[in-house]
Protein backbone atom coordinates (compact mmCIF):
# COMPACT_ATOMS: atom_id res chain seq x y z
CA UNK A 1 0.00 0.00 0.00
CA UNK A 2 1.44 3.23 -1.17
CA UNK A 3 1.74 5.65 1.76
CA UNK A 4 0.54 9.54 1.10
CA UNK A 5 3.53 11.19 2.19
CA UNK A 6 4.11 13.75 -1.00
CA UNK A 7 2.98 17.58 -0.18
CA UNK A 8 4.01 20.66 -2.41
CA UNK A 9 4.47 24.00 -0.81
CA UNK A 10 1.84 26.27 -0.12
CA UNK A 11 -0.71 23.36 -1.59
CA UNK A 12 -2.40 23.00 -4.65
CA UNK A 13 -6.57 23.89 -5.50
CA UNK A 14 -8.23 22.43 -8.09
CA UNK A 15 -11.75 23.78 -8.88
CA UNK A 16 -13.95 21.29 -10.64
CA UNK A 17 -16.52 22.64 -12.59
CA UNK A 18 -19.43 22.10 -14.80
CA UNK A 19 -23.42 21.59 -15.14
CA UNK A 20 -24.41 18.51 -13.34
CA UNK A 21 -23.97 15.61 -15.30
CA UNK A 22 -20.94 16.47 -16.88
CA UNK A 23 -18.98 14.05 -14.94
CA UNK A 24 -17.01 16.71 -12.95
CA UNK A 25 -17.72 14.37 -9.08
CA UNK A 26 -16.90 11.32 -11.05
CA UNK A 27 -13.53 12.81 -12.26
CA UNK A 28 -12.91 14.37 -8.75
CA UNK A 29 -13.44 11.20 -7.14
CA UNK A 30 -10.98 9.31 -10.05
CA UNK A 31 -8.12 12.19 -9.63
CA UNK A 32 -8.53 11.54 -5.58
CA UNK A 33 -7.92 7.41 -5.87
CA UNK A 34 -5.05 7.94 -8.74
CA UNK A 35 -3.32 10.64 -7.08
CA UNK A 36 -3.37 8.98 -3.62
CA UNK A 37 -2.34 6.16 -5.01
CA UNK A 38 0.66 8.26 -5.95
CA UNK A 39 1.28 8.73 -2.69
CA UNK A 40 0.44 12.35 -2.35
CA UNK A 41 -2.20 13.87 0.61
CA UNK A 42 -4.73 14.50 -1.35
CA UNK A 43 -8.27 16.14 0.46
CA UNK A 44 -11.74 15.64 -1.77
CA UNK A 45 -14.58 18.07 -0.67
CA UNK A 46 -17.68 19.96 -2.29
CA UNK A 47 -17.27 23.85 -2.97
CA UNK A 48 -21.17 23.28 -2.13
CA UNK A 49 -21.29 21.74 1.53
CA UNK A 50 -17.70 20.45 2.65
CA UNK A 51 -18.04 22.22 6.38
CA UNK A 52 -20.70 21.86 9.09
CA UNK A 53 -22.39 24.78 8.38
CA UNK A 54 -21.85 24.34 4.51
CA UNK A 55 -23.59 21.54 4.77
CA UNK A 56 -26.52 22.64 6.46
CA UNK A 57 -26.91 25.26 3.75
CA UNK A 58 -26.00 22.44 1.07
CA UNK A 59 -29.48 20.72 2.40
CA UNK A 60 -31.31 24.62 2.56
CA UNK A 61 -30.12 24.95 -1.33
CA UNK A 62 -31.04 22.10 -3.03
CA UNK A 63 -34.38 21.83 -1.00
CA UNK A 64 -37.58 23.10 -3.00
CA UNK A 65 -38.53 26.39 -1.69
CA UNK A 66 -39.37 29.34 -3.61
CA UNK A 67 -36.48 32.04 -2.69
CA UNK A 68 -35.30 35.38 -5.02
CA UNK A 69 -32.08 34.52 -6.79
CA UNK A 70 -30.26 36.61 -4.67
CA UNK A 71 -30.82 34.39 -1.92
CA UNK A 72 -29.08 32.37 -3.44
CA UNK A 73 -25.78 34.00 -4.51
CA UNK A 74 -25.26 34.59 -1.00
CA UNK A 75 -26.25 31.09 0.19
CA UNK A 76 -23.20 29.88 -2.21
CA UNK A 77 -20.99 32.89 -0.56
CA UNK A 78 -21.44 31.84 2.90
CA UNK A 79 -20.94 28.15 1.94
CA UNK A 80 -17.42 29.31 -0.29
CA UNK A 81 -16.35 31.21 2.86
CA UNK A 82 -16.57 28.83 5.62
CA UNK A 83 -15.21 26.60 3.46
CA UNK A 84 -12.05 28.83 2.62
CA UNK A 85 -10.77 28.89 5.81
CA UNK A 86 -10.28 25.32 5.85
CA UNK A 87 -8.71 25.82 2.63
CA UNK A 88 -5.51 27.65 4.15
CA UNK A 89 -4.98 24.87 6.95
CA UNK A 90 -5.01 22.46 3.90
CA UNK A 91 -2.83 24.53 2.03
CA UNK A 92 -0.34 25.12 4.87
CA UNK A 93 0.19 21.00 5.26
CA UNK A 94 0.79 20.75 1.79
CA UNK A 95 -2.08 19.28 0.46
CA UNK A 96 -3.52 19.23 -2.97
CA UNK A 97 -7.44 19.88 -2.58
CA UNK A 98 -10.15 19.50 -5.30
CA UNK A 99 -12.68 20.97 -4.97
CA UNK A 100 -16.33 19.71 -6.82
CA UNK A 101 -17.71 23.22 -7.76
CA UNK A 102 -16.86 26.69 -5.71
CA UNK A 103 -17.00 30.06 -7.37
CA UNK A 104 -17.27 29.78 -11.03
CA UNK A 105 -20.55 28.66 -10.90
CA UNK A 106 -21.78 31.63 -9.25
CA UNK A 107 -21.88 33.24 -12.64
CA UNK A 108 -22.96 30.42 -14.43
CA UNK A 109 -25.91 29.79 -11.97
CA UNK A 110 -26.49 33.52 -10.59
CA UNK A 111 -25.93 35.49 -13.57
CA UNK A 112 -26.63 33.37 -16.76
CA UNK A 113 -29.25 31.10 -15.22
CA UNK A 114 -31.10 33.37 -12.92
CA UNK A 115 -30.50 36.92 -14.93
CA UNK A 116 -28.95 38.66 -11.84
CA UNK A 117 -27.22 41.97 -12.37
CA UNK A 118 -23.79 41.80 -13.19
CA UNK A 119 -22.81 43.78 -11.29
CA UNK A 120 -23.76 42.30 -8.24
CA UNK A 121 -22.50 38.83 -9.09
CA UNK A 122 -18.91 39.56 -10.90
CA UNK A 123 -17.83 40.94 -7.96
CA UNK A 124 -18.46 39.35 -6.09
CA UNK A 125 -17.15 36.03 -7.59
CA UNK A 126 -13.96 37.83 -7.99
CA UNK A 127 -14.21 38.30 -3.98
CA UNK A 128 -14.80 34.64 -3.57
CA UNK A 129 -12.50 32.99 -5.79
CA UNK A 130 -9.49 34.77 -4.56
CA UNK A 131 -10.18 33.58 -1.40
CA UNK A 132 -9.09 29.89 -2.89
CA UNK A 133 -6.84 31.56 -5.35
CA UNK A 134 -6.87 28.15 -7.49
CA UNK A 135 -3.82 26.86 -9.30
CA UNK A 136 -6.11 24.88 -11.86
CA UNK A 137 -9.85 25.65 -13.05
CA UNK A 138 -10.96 22.82 -14.58
CA UNK A 139 -14.59 22.86 -16.33
CA UNK A 140 -16.03 19.87 -17.52
CA UNK A 141 -18.47 20.63 -21.14
CA UNK A 142 -21.40 18.43 -22.30
CA UNK A 143 -24.70 18.75 -24.54
CA UNK A 144 -26.97 20.39 -22.20
CA UNK A 145 -29.61 17.32 -23.09
CA UNK A 146 -27.18 14.91 -22.37
CA UNK A 147 -25.94 16.70 -19.25
CA UNK A 148 -29.32 16.60 -17.99
CA UNK A 149 -30.01 13.62 -18.54
CA UNK A 150 -27.40 11.74 -17.12
CA UNK A 151 -28.35 14.30 -13.97
CA UNK A 152 -31.41 13.20 -13.48
CA UNK A 153 -30.78 9.53 -14.16
CA UNK A 154 -28.18 9.93 -10.83
CA UNK A 155 -31.32 11.62 -8.88
CA UNK A 156 -33.56 8.40 -9.81
CA UNK A 157 -35.39 9.82 -12.03
CA UNK A 158 -36.59 12.86 -9.77
CA UNK A 159 -34.91 16.19 -9.57
CA UNK A 160 -33.65 19.16 -6.80
CA UNK A 161 -34.24 22.87 -6.58
CA UNK A 162 -32.04 23.28 -9.87
CA UNK A 163 -33.04 20.37 -11.62
CA UNK A 164 -36.30 21.03 -11.30
CA UNK A 165 -35.63 23.94 -13.87
CA UNK A 166 -36.58 23.55 -17.47
CA UNK A 167 -34.15 23.10 -20.47
CA UNK A 168 -33.89 27.18 -21.13
CA UNK A 169 -32.37 27.84 -17.77
CA UNK A 170 -29.45 24.59 -18.47
CA UNK A 171 -29.24 26.26 -21.90
CA UNK A 172 -28.62 30.08 -19.97
CA UNK A 173 -26.23 28.11 -17.40
CA UNK A 174 -24.22 26.47 -19.84
CA UNK A 175 -23.35 29.94 -21.91
CA UNK A 176 -22.67 30.90 -18.46
CA UNK A 177 -19.83 28.40 -18.35
CA UNK A 178 -18.40 29.07 -21.90
CA UNK A 179 -18.07 33.06 -20.74
CA UNK A 180 -16.30 31.71 -17.09
CA UNK A 181 -14.19 29.46 -19.81
CA UNK A 182 -12.69 32.40 -20.94
CA UNK A 183 -12.98 34.72 -18.57
CA UNK A 184 -11.19 32.82 -15.75
CA UNK A 185 -8.49 31.10 -18.40
CA UNK A 186 -10.19 27.60 -17.14
CA UNK A 187 -9.19 24.64 -18.70
CA UNK A 188 -12.68 23.10 -20.26
CA UNK A 189 -12.43 19.16 -20.80
CA UNK A 190 -15.23 17.80 -23.34
CA UNK A 191 -16.72 15.33 -22.03
CA UNK A 192 -20.01 14.52 -24.36
CA UNK A 193 -18.13 12.20 -26.70
CA UNK A 194 -15.33 11.21 -24.63
CA UNK A 195 -14.55 8.42 -22.79
CA UNK A 196 -14.27 8.36 -18.80
CA UNK A 197 -10.91 6.79 -19.05
CA UNK A 198 -9.94 9.77 -21.57
CA UNK A 199 -11.33 12.42 -19.52
CA UNK A 200 -9.78 10.86 -16.46
CA UNK A 201 -6.45 11.32 -18.46
CA UNK A 202 -6.45 14.80 -19.64
CA UNK A 203 -8.13 15.42 -15.50
CA UNK A 204 -4.60 14.06 -14.40
CA UNK A 205 -2.47 15.54 -17.22
CA UNK A 206 -3.70 18.84 -16.36
CA UNK A 207 -3.30 18.47 -12.46
CA UNK A 208 0.31 17.43 -12.64
CA UNK A 209 1.26 20.08 -15.30
CA UNK A 210 0.08 22.50 -12.44
CA UNK A 211 2.02 20.41 -9.83
CA UNK A 212 4.99 21.35 -11.96
CA UNK A 213 4.32 24.70 -12.36
CA UNK A 214 3.63 25.34 -8.94
CA UNK A 215 6.85 23.46 -8.18
CA UNK A 216 8.81 25.62 -10.50
CA UNK A 217 7.82 28.57 -9.03
CA UNK A 218 8.61 27.24 -5.48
Amino acid sequence: MVKTTKTISGGLVVLFEGMDGTGKTTQLQLANEALSAAGWQVVAVRGHGGTPIGEALRAVSLSITARPALTDLHISLAMHAALAEQVIIWRAAGKIILIDRGPLSIPAYQLYGDGLAPELVWPAVTSDLAQFNPELRLVYTAAVTTAMDRARHKLGGGSDYFESKGQDYFERINIGYQIVIERFKCTAIDCQDTSINEVSRLTLLAIYRALDATNSQA
